[in-house]
This record gives structure tokens, sequence and C-alpha cells, in this order.
């Protein structure tokens, strides 16, 4: 299995290297830092605008993607728009719902995608590419 993602850019291939399983899991801890007290007062609002509107910005990551040097990129390598962005949110769910092992598939994928990115389409990947 290869910890890298080649992706047509362009017309130029860019290599990526997939985000680790701690990467992700640091980055989801900060976010979740950030956005419990507004969801504490307002829930599924918040953190919904502040997962999907940040990833379907120019930089294509959350606050703590950003600090951990990792981003969300569509399998074809584009960025994803709102859309897809708050399908993957909610897709999020079904990680709850399956006792989380829709976040562990991440160890058993080619592309080391949870539940929720395989349902969109999405991988995470370190923000520099390898080339």
């Amino acid at each position: 299995m290869s910890d890298t993602i080649v992706i047509h850019e362009n017309g130029i291939e860019v290599e990526y290297k997939l985000a680790s399983f701690w990467s992700r899991a640091a980055a989801r801890l900060l976010d979740t830092l950030i956005i419990i007290i507004p969801a504490s007062f307002i829930p599924i609002i918040p953190p919904w605008l502040y997962w999907a509107l940040q990833h379907a910005s120019e930089s294509q990551s959350t606050v703590g993607q950003k600090a951990c040097g990792i981003k969300l990129i569509a399998i074809s390598g584009r960025k994803i728009g709102f859309g897809l962005s708050t399908g993957r949110f909610f897709g999020n769910l079904l990680n709850i719902l399956t006792f989380f092992i829709g976040f562990f598939m991440f160890f058993f994928t080619e592309k080391k995608q949870c539940l929720h990115d395989m349902i969109c389409g999405t991988v995470v990947v370190y923000s520099d590419s390898t080339n």
C-alpha cells in the first residue's frame, strides 16, 4: 500500500503524500477545541459551517489542518465545493453510527480514507506536494 497519491493537474503529474492517522487526529482535536463552545450553544450549524466553509475555501483546510500541514482534496486533485464539503461533514455521522468503524477504515483502505472520504471521493494529504 503506497502512502502517496498521484494527481494530474493541468497536464502535470503531482504527487502528494497521504496524511497520517496522527496528523488527522491532531487536526480534528484542534478543530474540536475551537468549535466546542459555539456547538454547545447551537448544535450542528456552527460545526457544519466551520468544516464545510473551510474545506471549500482556497486553503482547502481547517485551522487544525493548517496547523498540521494537511489539506483535503478530491481524488481527482480538484478543490471540493461547499456541497461536497457539506456531504462529507454529514457523512461523519455514519462514522459515529458505525461505532467509529468508519474512522478505522483509514487503516485498511489503499488511499487512507475514512468512510466519509470514500463516500465523497476525497483524500487528506500533506499540503506540500512531493514534486
